[in-house]
């Protein structure tokens, strides 16, 4: 089936997956009372806590430390799902693609949607921190939201196809993920400074390499420090995200027909 095909089902399933992803998104928040809030308050209230003990052990000012926390906060929780809760997306989807004849992709393409629009709930909790710590740099950072978003989503898609696939196939697949993503998380900025990195050549190296990185950096210098991240970082990012997408593309065209034997 040629691209333009596989696209055309895809635009048919629209208010199919539409009403997936908003389904998903009331089922995370049925029976609470407070609703979407918990978007917003959820990363803010998380971030007062590790705030509090990292600043204590690392010697770093809060009211400095808190909104770096708070960015690698919410980039980490889009990685970290697109790896690890996406790898569920073909199986939670089981009765679907066992009654319909829809495109495979939608089902990955569903949870990357649901991850982005939690994204972008959840960054009003950084607009607001940095309202009241960097008044001057609020406008410059909701100006490079709507890129970065986009930058996120094509990263979190093709990395949800990969984990789909995988996952079906491969059951084990969440929990040697999860295990991945900690060393992950150690090696990255989440909430370490680049300072904290430079006591070890091999693991400045590291950093300087690892795409989360410059990922963090489109958040981090217009919120900040009040201006965009470096052509280098968007130049990284934008180029790895085309790689991903062309790999997960051609993967699923690949690989779909099969899905339904693993189930």
């Amino acid at each position: 089936m040629n691209n333009n095909t596989y696209i055309r089902r895809i635009y048919k399933v629209r208010f199919f997956l539409a009403h997936l992803v908003r389904w998903d998104i009331k089922y995370k928040f049925r029976g609470s009372v407070l609703g979407l809030i918990w978007s917003i308050l959820q990363p803010l209230l998380l971030t007062a806590i590790i705030a509090s003990v990292f600043s204590f052990i690392f010697n770093q000012e809060i009211k400095e430390y808190a909104p770096y926390i708070l960015s690698g906060v919410l980039v980490w929780d889009v990685i970290s799902s697109a790896v690890i809760t996406s790898g569920s997306s073909f199986m939670r989807a089981e009765t679907y693609i066992r009654q319909f004849c829809h495109p495979m992709i939608i089902y990955p393409l569903r949870s990357s949607m649901v991850m982005i629009i939690n994204f972008l709930l959840a960054s009003t909790s950084l607009i607001l921190w940095v309202l009241v710590v960097y008044p001057e740099n609020v406008i410059i950072g909701i100006l490079s939201l709507p890129l970065t978003a986009i930058i996120y989503f094509t990263i979190a898609f093709s990395i949800s196809v990969f984990a789909a696939h995988l996952n079906v196939r491969f059951r084990d697949y969440p929990y040697i993920m999860a295990l991945a993503m900690q060393l992950l998380w150690y090696l990255s900025p989440v909430f370490f400074k680049e300072e904290m990195f430079l006591a070890n050549e091999l693991l400045h190296a590291t950093f300087l390499v690892n795409p989360i990185t410059h990922a963090l950096l489109l958040v981090r210098e217009p919120f900040l420090n009040g201006c965009f991240a470096g052509l280098v970082s968007y130049f990284y990012i934008i180029a790895l995200s085309c790689l991903l997408f062309t790999i997960a593309w051609s993967v699923n065209q690949k690989a779909e027909k099969n899905v339904i034997y693993y189930l």
